[in-house]
């Protein structure tokens, strides 16, 4: 019974996170290696110039484990400084994460550092360091592949 309620929760979430994202937002698809393979959706909104909120959700299947974060983001356009280096975007911010596994909910900090290279102005695959550091218990790294559609 527990099962079904998460995987409810998930598919609320998910539908949450695809309603906003047809109106003016960035969406996420990602693939995270590590000590386990997650598969994940997010949801990336420009705040200013050189900041962006970002929400995503990520399944661990192997668990199963879901881990949910908020981040706030300082991406900069290299094109500002040079216009051969326009459309690289390094990034790095951190925020606060939930991870759900069957021992329970852990509270923590989430921590990523990347860079997004546009393939044009409304795409943009991306390569990312993420760090999450739970309240509690010792943290775990991962390397994330993604592609931004917006």
């Amino acid at each position: 019974m527990r099962r079904i309620w998460k995987v409810a929760v998930v598919i609320l979430l998910v539908a949450s996170l695809l309603s906003p994202a047809l109106a003016q937002r960035g969406l996420e698809l990602r693939l995270g290696l590590g000590q386990s393979v997650s598969l994940g959706l997010g949801l990336e909104a420009p705040l200013e110039r050189n900041l962006a909120l970002r929400g995503f959700v990520d399944i661990f299947p192997s668990g199963p484990v879901f881990r949910g974060a908020g981040e706030l983001l300082f991406k900069s356009d290299l094109g500002q400084v040079d216009q051969d280096l326009r459309g690289i975007r390094p990034y790095f911010g951190g925020g606060l994460g939930l991870e759900f596994d069957q021992n329970g909910t852990n509270l923590g900090l989430t921590l990523g550092l990347g860079v997004e290279f546009l393939l044009d102005p409304r795409t943009g695959l991306f390569l990312e360091g993420g760090y999450f550091y739970p309240f509690g218990r010792s943290g775990d790294g991962r390397l994330v592949l993604g592609a931004t559609l917006r």
